[in-house]
C-alpha cells in the first residue's frame, strides 16, 4: 500500500515552476521508497523521507540555510513545527489540523492543492501593491513637507494635502481586493 499524490500535484507542481519556484522537494514521514515515487511521479526535485516532525524541522533549518527563500506547504499536526520554522508556512485547511493552522503563516481554507497558485500569486500582487502605496505615500508627503518649509503652502493646506495623500494611497491598496478571485 501506498499514498498516491493528488491528481493535480504535477499541473500544481509545473505552475509553480513557471511562477519562479526553483526547487521543491517534499519531505515526508512515509518511507523513502514511497517518498521518491511520489516525488517522481510529480515532477519534484528531490524527496526526503521516513522523517519525524522534528527531522523535518531539522530539513526545513538545514534549507533555509542553502536557499534565499523558503515556504512550505503541509496539511497535518506533524507539519506544525516544520510550519512554523519555514520563511512561510502554508496549511492546507479542510483537512489540517488545528495545530498546523496555527502554526502557518497561511492558511487554505479548502483541502485544494491546486489553491496554492493562486495564494501565491495574490500574494505577490498584494505585496507588490502595498510597496507601491508606501513609496507614493511617503514621496508626495516629503514633496508636501518640502513644500511646506520652503512656505509654497500653508499649514491648513498642508494638512488638507495630507488627507488627499492618504486618501489616494488607500484608493490605491483597495486595487488588492479586484484580483480576489483570480485562479
Amino acid at each position: 500500500l501506498m499514498d498516491t499524490p493528488r491528481s493535480v500535484a504535477p499541473e500544481v507542481v509545473r505552475r509553480l515552476r513557471e511562477l519562479g519556484v526553483r526547487r521543491m522537494i517534499m519531505i515526508s514521514g512515509d518511507n523513502q521508497r514511497v517518498a521518491d515515487a511520489v516525488a517522481d511521479s510529480v515532477g519534484l526535485d528531490e524527496a526526503r523521507g521516513d522523517l519525524l516532525p522534528e527531522d523535518k524541522v531539522e530539513a526545513i533549518k538545514a534549507l533555509r540555510r542553502q536557499e534565499s527563500k523558503l515556504a512550505m506547504v503541509g496539511d497535518g499536526v506533524n507539519d506544525a513545527p516544520a510550519l512554523a520554522a519555514a520563511d512561510v508556512g502554508l496549511a492546507m485547511g479542510a483537512r489540517g489540523a488545528a495545530a498546523s493552522a496555527e502554526a502557518a503563516d497561511v492558511v487554505l481554507l479548502v483541502d485544494q492543492l491546486d489553491r496554492v497558485v493562486p495564494a501565491i500569486t495574490i500574494a505577490r500582487r498584494s505585496r507588490m501593491i502595498a510597496l507601491q502605496s508606501v513609496y507614493v505615500g511617503i514621496g508626495l508627503s516629503v514633496i508636501g513637507m518640502a513644500a511646506a518649509a520652503a512656505g509654497h503652502i500653508t499649514p491648513v493646506q498642508g494638512a488638507l494635502l495630507q488627507e488627499a495623500i492618504d486618501v489616494a494611497v488607500i484608493l490605491n491598496a483597495l486595487r488588492a481586493l479586484k484580483g480576489r478571485d483570480m485562479h
